[in-house]
């Protein structure tokens, strides 16, 4: 069984609020941005087991206060705190909603024009910083990495008159050119609690499962799994709309772009659906195709994201996973049944992508767990 500690800083200073919090936690997230993001925290502070002038409801004061949580002596979440969903005075609870650091960008607009010529990966960096650069709007212990898309700068023109949302800007140019990106909580070099913008694309977010070895395998290490496909969710022919300098209308070719003509060669019905894409200002034909093929991509086939439930005292715990990863899923059930002609074969062996997760501390009468979502699969 992992050991948790929460603490909370100052999210504009990063001053320390409280260096332990005694919160019974119900279950933390984490995702790639664009994949659920933000992840969200939920527990609860036992208020008639806390001291007299106790500081801790001051350390969780909403808005204000970053929340922190240690696994085995290592940060593996934080966000700050938004909502005491108090409702009952006699519970003696103090019922506690903290969301990734992303979700403070689902609350900064951009309300002066922005352009950059520069790195597809600087763009996102330059949409968090003027974010960051606002009055108030700092946010001490967040830092970026520094590594470059290795393509050709890009021009991207974020208008005032959007008034669009950083979180959202960021996710839908993030959309366009295939990017990931993540908010990594962590040490620094000196030893002090850090949240890293990591960037990348897919190939480059994750380390591959030749140097992570994590196996995951049912029955195992396994609990259960979960390998949904929601083909409601699907279409093989997306429509991007988008609006241009001068009011001019984009739309893409959907006779070339936004198309899975294998999928309809293969005698699925057509299924249409539509984009409008709000983020930068689209300036060619290509931006506007790209983004009906990177929204393709998504709702391609029946998309399927799995889920593996993950007991408490096994491995891999969330400290040793970064979000991105690859493992080897290995599963055998009445669902995935072993070959008759090889009997001693798992029903289901894919490389999968680790690309969000739960983890469920034990307490009362929950068991510790900690749920992998992955991506990466075939459906």
């Amino acid at each position: 069984m992992s050991t948790y500690r929460c603490f909370a800083t100052d999210v504009i200073t990063g001053a320390l609020l409280a260096d332990t919090i005694p919160l019974r936690i119900d279950s933390f997230s984490r995702y790639l941005g664009g994949v659920g993001q933000p992840g969200q925290l939920t527990g609860k502070l036992d208020l008639g087991a806390l001291p007299s002038q106790s500081n801790l409801l001051a350390a969780l004061e909403p808005r204000k206060s970053l929340l922190w949580v240690m696994q085995d002596g290592y940060p593996v979440w934080s966000g700050p705190i938004w909502d005491w969903d108090h409702s009952s005075a006699a519970s003696n609870e103090l019922p506690i909603v903290a969301k990734e650091i992303g979700s403070l960008f689902q609350r900064r607009e951009v309300r002066a024009d922005q352009t950059w010529t520069a790195d597809q990966f600087d763009v996102i960096r330059n949409l968090v910083n003027y974010a960051t650069g606002k009055a108030s709007g700092a946010v001490a212990q967040l830092v970026h990495s520094t590594n470059t898309s290795g393509a050709a700068s890009v021009t991207a023109t974020f208008p005032a008159a959007n008034l669009g949302k950083v979180s959202d800007l960021i996710s839908q140019f993030a959309a366009q050119y295939q990017i990931e990106y993540s908010w990594d909580p962590g040490l620094s070099a000196a030893n002090a609690p850090i949240i890293t913008l990591r960037i990348g694309y897919a190939a480059t977010m994750g380390r591959p499962y030749a140097s992570t070895n994590l196996q995951l395998l049912f029955p195992g290490n396994l609990t259960d799994y979960a390998w949904p496909r929601t083909g409601s969710a699907s279409a093989n022919s997306v429509l991007a709309t988008a609006s241009g300098q001068g009011g001019q209308s984009w739309t893409s070719n959907a006779a070339t772009h936004g198309l899975d003509s294998a999928d309809l060669a293969a005698g699925y019905p057509l299924l249409e659906d539509s984009v409008s894409y709000t983020g930068t200002v689209i300036t060619a034909q290509s931006q506007i195709d790209a983004v009906a093929d990177a929204r393709q991509l998504q709702v391609a086939k029946s998309p399927t994201i799995p889920s593996a439930t993950i007991a408490g005292g096994q491995v891999p715990t969330v400290q040793q996973i970064q979000l991105g990863d690859h493992a080897m899923l290995a599963a055998t059930s009445s669902y995935h049944p072993a070959p008759a002609t090889a009997p001693l074969t798992p029903g289901l062996m894919q490389d999968v992508r680790i690309i969000g997760w739960t983890v469920k501390p034990s307490g009362g009468d929950q068991p510790e767990t900690t749920t992998l979502l992955l991506g990466g699969v075939s459906s």
